[in-house]
């Protein structure tokens, strides 16, 4: 997508930020929404047929004329257009479509290179979608015991709104969490090391034991006036209580806020529990309009009649429906979730009809289970008369929606139901007729939008799934969604999609490891597996979290037992790619990716076996070995130029200046990078690119000239939010200071750089060793020994962003009025 900024009237649209604002408001829309509009304000007044909108946003891949149609839709409704009377779309029947509004082009400013502490996408609090009614108290009680302490549980039965509840408190009081508010549901973990794994993985420590993790992550989080918020920690709740004690020990200012039905049981752990929605008081004294304000007051009248009015805009609170609404939400003892669902039969059901099938629900249940807590019987209750309400199509939908893990975009609904011989209008109709009973929820945040069961009705809709006999089916579905996710994925990667699918890719973590786990479990599953691991080494390489996805390509390989297939060969690949940037003896990364690169060739798939040569080529040039390195290099660029593939011939670019680097020929190195560095749409490869060039332009003592590349090397690395680039970044910035003789500030980057290091679990590259060495040494014998590590241990005791921060500043310094060339 190349870089565009319009003016729309009140609307500005920017493509490099991806955003979408209304009198500088950002309205979230989805990608491919986005890219639609994009298209049409590139050729304003012109047409812009179909099928040219299909092949620029699909990609030639099949995509139904309704999907088209309801893209177009949202485009619209995002200009507050109207199809009859367009003022910004116009449709020109029988062939496409023409942005007739108003369109001002505006000028590309240069934005700021800036690296920043806070949430990957993936840990970010949702946007909140509707209002939360009745809990300032609440919010109040939380904030009072979060000034005083260090970790609030708020508890309650499932259905309460806890959830709800801590979310609206951490987006009213994010301005307080300057390090940012770290959102974590843990409803489908298994144990609390689940959690803990994944909080080291968006601060981007690499997956290690318990101890491990719990000693390197406290000095990350040390002075971070940050949140923690924990979602539905029943199940763990002992075991995250021991984790977040620890944490809390080890830090000073990080506090933490979860919830769950149990507490957590950490010293110091202040409890919050959260009850019901206040019902009215019904008094005799209130009458006329002064009693029903008093009961349209209530928080439990008031989130019935809002949510009522969401699905039937005329609904209003009367003298003549006042007393059945009050027995409503008495009859469900003021449980939000439990209203929510009765609130969603109001768009078919006159309040008088939703208590009569709630009385004959509840005297049902209250003669059976009479152990259970009131409000967890009426919730059950109430699950299942919204079931027993649904059409068998709906039913059926929701069982297998259950199988995602922590939600799923609108395709993944439309790919399950197509098992179940949906077509994909009809499959949109029934999630949405889902959200509408308010038994799945949507972020609409989120582009695109994602879809989530509430972890109750997860719970409920497996149990019926698992009754049905169809949960391998089910599971089957999901696993070959994740399969084509992955595929389609690895597509838009190499068309240059890289700043819209990597966020997206994200969300869609505990997806991918859930198909992997299970295809690897059976022998028709382990083709799948490794097609889902093999399509997504660009992806993870461009993430930079090589120990994670390092577990899921030995997942997928587990149970391969020597078959070779295109699958095997391309997870090979992606592994062989893994273990090159994380194994310490590189050496032995060669066997894999020499049989990655054989096993291609046998099945002709020429792009797996020309980009194994090249990381074959780095892997023997890190080695040493340059004769052998020159091999794979020449066989890898051969097959780029038969391909005219340019990700590949930019690749074998850079495996050539490594094979240079090797042979102490800068020069050389200079030539092959320089021709490589603007090829494919890969960013991470072009960070890769730029970052030797700059290292090879150093060797040449041409300092600024390296300054300004290894600047371009960073934009990719700090915009991705790729630690280990960064501290590359970083490593050779120490080096050009101590060829300019700032030896101090060389030496708090190069402790900066070392602490990054062991963060990540990555060591140093051959050839960067020796300049490193220089650097070290000179830093020493000019500053001594003494004041030497007394920077040192400066740099390692700064934060990552600002080490970053720094770094940029001196490049830029450096690097002033001279261009990379």
């Amino acid at each position: 997508m190349k870089s565009a900024r319009y003016r729309c009237g009140a609307f500005k649209v920017d493509s490099d930020d991806r955003r979408f604002s209304q009198d500088d408001i950002e309205i979230i829309l989805e990608a491919k929404v986005f890219a639609v509009i994009l298209q049409l304000l590139d050729r304003p007044a012109a047409l812009v047929t179909r099928d040219e909108l299909l092949d620029t946003v699909w990609g030639h891949r099949f995509v139904t004329p309704s999907t088209l149609n309801r893209v177009i839709a949202l485009a619209r409704r995002a200009f507050g257009d109207d199809a009859n009377e367009p003022r910004y779309i116009e449709t020109v029947h029988g062939a496409g479509y023409r942005y007739i509004g108003p369109v001002e082009p505006l000028s590309l400013e240069a934005t700021e290179l800036k690296a920043r502490f806070g949430p990957p996408s993936n840990a970010r609090l949702p946007a909140r979608v509707q209002t939360l009614i009745g809990r300032e108290r609440e919010l109040g009680q939380i904030r009072s015991l979060l000034d005083e302490h260090r970790g609030v549980t708020v508890l309650g039965t499932g259905g309460m709104g806890k959830t709800q509840c801590a979310l609206e408190f951490g987006r009213q009081h994010a301005a307080a969490y300057p390090d940012g508010v770290w959102f974590f549901d843990l409803a489908a973990l298994h144990d609390a090391h689940e959690w803990l794994r994944a909080l080291a993985l968006a601060l981007f420590v690499q997956p290690a034991e318990e101890a491990e993790l719990l000693a390197s992550l406290p000095p990350l989080l040390a002075g971070r006036r940050a949140l923690l918020l924990l979602d539905n920690c029943d199940r763990i709740a002992p075991a995250v209580g021991s984790l977040v004690l620890t944490l809390l020990r080890s830090t000073d200012e990080l506090k933490v806020l979860s919830t769950s039905q149990q507490p957590l049981g950490f010293l110091g752990e202040q409890l919050l529990r959260i009850p019901p929605l206040a019902l009215p008081e019904l008094r005799e004294e209130l009458a006329g309009e002064r009693g029903l304000a008093h009961i349209a007051g209530a928080p439990a009248v008031a989130l019935l009649c809002e949510r009522a009015c969401e699905v039937q805009p005329g609904f209003d609170l009367t003298p003549a429906n006042s007393a059945t609404v009050v027995e409503i939400c008495t009859r469900l003892d003021g449980m939000p979730l439990a209203i929510e669902l009765a609130a969603a039969r109001f768009a078919v059901l006159s309040a008088g009809q939703v208590l009569e099938r709630l009385e004959q629900r509840f005297r049902f249940l209250d003669s059976d289970l009479s152990g259970r807590d009131p409000r967890h019987r009426n919730l059950l209750a109430l699950l299942e008369w919204s079931y027993q309400l649904l059409s068998v199509a709906e039913r059926r939908l929701l069982h297998w929606l259950a199988v995602f893990m922590r939600g799923w975009m609108v395709e993944g609904a439309i790919d399950v139901a197509g098992v179940l011989g949906h077509d994909p209008p009809l499959a949109v109709d029934l999630l949405g007729g889902l959200v509408k009973k308010s038994l799945v929820s949507v972020n609409t945040s989120l582009a695109p939008p994602r879809y989530v069961l509430l972890e109750t009705v997860r719970e409920f809709a497996l149990q019926r799934l698992a009754e049905s006999g169809e949960e391998r089916l089910a599971r089957d579905a999901h696993l070959a969604y994740v399969r084509h996710l992955a595929l389609s994925i690895d597509a838009d990667i190499h068309s240059g999609q890289v700043r819209e699918r990597l966020p997206q890719l994200m969300h869609e973590d505990a997806n991918i490891r859930s198909a992997i786990g299970y295809a690897s479990s059976f022998v028709e599953g382990r083709l799948p597996a490794m097609a889902i691991a093999g399509s997504l080494m660009l992806y993870w390489r461009g993430r930079g979290n090589y120990h994670f996805a390092l577990r899921l390509y030995e997942v997928a390989l587990s149970n391969a037992d020597g078959q070779q297939s295109p699958e095997h060969a391309r997870a090979m690949l992606g592994y062989g790619v893994n273990l090159l940037f994380t194994t310490k003896t590189r050496r032995k990364v060669a066997p894999v990716l020499s049989s990655a690169a054989d096993e291609a060739r046998a099945f002709g798939d020429s792009w797996t076996e020309a980009c194994a040569q090249a990381y074959l080529a780095m892997c023997f040039a890190n080695a040493g070995e340059v004769d052998e390195a020159e091999r794979a290099g020449n066989a890898a660029a051969t097959l780029a130029a038969g391909l005219e593939d340019d990700l590949l011939l930019g690749l074998a670019g850079l495996a050539r200046g490594w094979i240079h680097l090797a042979r102490q020929d800068a020069p050389a190195a200079i030539e092959a990078l320089r021709a490589a560095r603007n090829l494919g749409p890969d960013p991470h490869q072009h960070h890769f690119i730029h970052t030797y060039l700059g290292l090879a332009l150093f060797l040449m003592d041409r300092v600024e000239v390296a300054a300004a590349h290894l600047l371009n090397g960073a934009k990719p690395a700090v915009e991705y939010n790729n630690l280990r680039g960064s501290g590359g970044f970083i490593e050779a910035c120490a080096y050009l200071l101590a060829r300019l003789g700032r030896l101090e500030e060389a030496a708090q980057l190069l402790g900066a750089a070392m602490r990054i290091r062991e963060q990540t679990d990555i060591s140093l590259i051959n050839f960067w060793i020796a300049p490193h060495e220089r650097a070290v040494e000179v830093a020493q014998l000019g500053l001594g020994s003494e004041a030497y590590e007394f920077q040192i241990a400066t740099g390692r005791a700064m934060r990552n962003e600002d080490a970053i921060n720094l770094t940029i500043g001196i490049m830029q310094q450096i690097s002033a009025g001279v261009a990379a060339d």
